[in-house]
This record gives structure tokens, C-alpha cells and sequence, in this order.
């Protein structure tokens, strides 16, 4: 279970990514502001994750 939600979460933010990039077609310009942050984010997570909870 405490593996579920993150998976989820990463799931979501992908599928946000692809619907940015088929439907919207914005996603260059969504770099700075949603991609780059997100990505920051999932990488900080998982370091904490892993040096602090483990």
C-alpha cells in the first residue's frame, strides 16, 4: 500500500504530459513551468524516499 500512491501520482503527472502533447500541443512551452518542476520534484521525492524512510 505505501508503494501505491506514488506510483499513482507518477502515473497521473504522465498522463497529464502525453494530454499536454496530443491534445493541447503546449507542451514546449509548458517546459519551465509544469515539466522541469515535476520532474524535480519525483527525483527529490525518491531520494528522500530512499536515503530517510528506508
Amino acid at each position: 500500500m505505501r508503494l501505491f500512491m506514488p506510483i499513482a501520482m507518477i502515473v497521473i503527472f504522465a498522463l497529464y504530459l502525453l494530454y499536454l502533447a496530443a491534445v493541447k500541443k503546449e507542451l514546449k512551452s509548458k517546459l519551465v513551468t509544469v515539466v522541469y518542476p515535476g520532474l524535480f520534484f519525483i527525483m527529490v521525492w525518491g531520494v528522500c524516499y530512499t536515503a530517510f524512510l528506508k
